[in-house]
């Protein structure tokens, strides 16, 4: 009997020495693989080292994303999980106020001898500039931020975290593989921002693609493999925000990136390894080409009713550029969309802001058209001449006056529409389009000169 006692009394010091917790820091990353999207998300791929483990190891996972979806995460070569959990309480100043609140902490004030005051006190509450305080059976309130004041907490008797983590349990494993942490996160996201710069007369220009990459969240990821994935796909809803700061890397890329179908998205992969700092925008050269054949048009969209209309409104016109996403021009692969801003070349060759515009996602061979705002010299007017009443309708008579007062001539696109059945009865210059609701007309305004442009429609009364 005295034997098995003696055998039970040193197994339980050998179980409680074979429990421990384990913990992986950022400096046990094998290897990590980004794929940020277009939209607060991002794909995050985490390989560390991790030997041998017991179904009782505690593993703790340093350096991840604290706004991680927990509900997406996996954990691969660190046997069956028992359990898992993401710790996104961090040490703070006003995150241990408050975890203190209703219990004993000391409070210290500094005289004018420079002497300090201490008092032991119990925490009842905090605002945004006090501590609510109970001394002696008194409440009192201190500054929350004073050079007098010290507020001066209790050893933790849990070790304090300084950064998010994640912990596990699992069945254990006996390999020493590496494990891999696989998980989806907020805070994370990339945009496309263009540069377009036209010659002075607006007929090539040079697309530079910049890839603005977004970490706003409190984790550094350091050397990672970047993955843009481009395209729409559903993401949860919540939206969180943080200021940012700019890093713009100068370094230009001539090659234009590989591409890839990831199901009905498209992939970019940025050669070597990115590190993504908190806080911080980063900026990578993407696409870049030149000489690309552009057009600059102009369009004016009107409208005609059946009702008798005094006002002569004046609008100028719409300003496009247009080019193709062909091999030819230099491109032809999948753009991403984004902030196209536009650039002119003056007459001492120095790049002007002209506008700007979204550039949609587009396919290779598919024609790009950017509305850049409104053209300065083009105007448009436009009254009601005649108004008379049918069997059948109204009969509508307009008249368009455009001046183009710039030194060269303009094309501009004029789209006509109606809200009723319409019927074009007499028009100055002929009809390039007509579709059920509008009517389309290709005019010609020469340099320094103006164009009238009349036009009688009937509009039949809807029955």
């Amino acid at each position: 009997m005295k034997f098995v006692n003696l055998v039970l009394i040193c197994i339980a010091p050998l179980s409680s020495i074979e429990a421990k917790t384990i913990t992986l820091s950022q400096t046990a990353q094998q290897d990590l693989a980004i794929s940020l999207y277009q939209h607060d998300l991002a794909l995050i791929k985490d390989v560390r080292a991790l030997g041998k483990l017991t179904s009782r190891d505690l593993v703790k996972v340093e350096g991840v994303s604290q706004q991680m979806q927990v509900q997406s995460l996996q954990i691969q070569g660190a046997g069956n999980i028992s359990s898992q959990s993401l710790n996104r309480q961090t040490i703070s100043y006003t995150g241990l106020i408050r975890s203190h609140i209703g219990r004993e902490i000391t409070v210290a004030k500094s005289t004018a001898s420079g002497t300090e005051i201490k008092a032991q006190v119990k925490l009842l509450g905090v605002d945004q500039n006090s501590v609510l305080i109970e001394n002696q059976g008194a409440i009192e309130t201190i500054p929350l931020h004073s050079d007098q004041w010290r507020l001066i907490f209790p050893k933790s008797e849990q070790p304090l975290s300084l950064a998010p983590s994640l912990t596990f349990i699992s069945q254990g494993k006996n390999s020493t593989d590496d494990i891999q942490l696989n998980y989806l996160t907020n805070g994370l996201h990339w945009e496309m921002d263009y540069v377009l710069q036209l010659n002075q007369k607006r007929d090539t220009l040079q697309l530079k693609g910049l890839a603005s990459l977004f970490n706003n969240t409190s984790t550094l990821f350091k050397n990672a493999r970047i993955n843009l994935i481009a395209g729409d796909v559903s993401v949860p809803t919540n939206k969180m925000t943080a200021k940012l700061t700019r890093s713009m890397m100068q370094e230009s890329r001539q090659a234009l990136p590989s591409t890839a179908n990831i199901g009905d998205l498209k992939q970019y992969p940025l050669g070597g390894r990115i590190t993504l700092s908190p806080q911080q925008q980063t900026q990578i050269p993407l696409i870049q080409a030149a000489d690309i054949p552009v057009t600059a048009s102009y369009r004016h969209r009107a409208y005609i009713s059946s009702r008798i209309n005094s006002s002569v409104p004046k609008n100028n016109a719409d300003s496009y550029l247009s080019f193709k996403n062909t091999v030819s021009n230099g491109l032809g692969i999948p753009l991403p969309r984004g902030q196209a801003r536009v650039f002119n070349s003056d007459l001492n060759n120095e790049y002007q802001f002209t506008g700007a515009s979204n550039l949609p996602n587009s396919s290779a061979n598919q024609l790009i058209e950017l509305s850049t705002g409104k053209a300065f010299d083009l105007s448009i007017t436009q009254r009601q001449t005649s108004h008379s009443e049918a069997f059948d309708g109204s009969i509508i008579g307009t008249q368009f006056i455009i001046n183009n007062s710039a030194k060269h001539a303009k094309r501009l696109r004029l789209n006509v529409q109606f809200n009723q059945q319409w019927e074009i009865i007499s028009s100055t210059y002929p009809v390039k389009n007509v579709h059920a609701a509008n009517a389309i007309w290709l005019l010609e305004i020469g340099a320094n000169n103006s164009l009238v442009f009349s036009l009688k429609t009937r509009l039949r009364h809807q029955k």
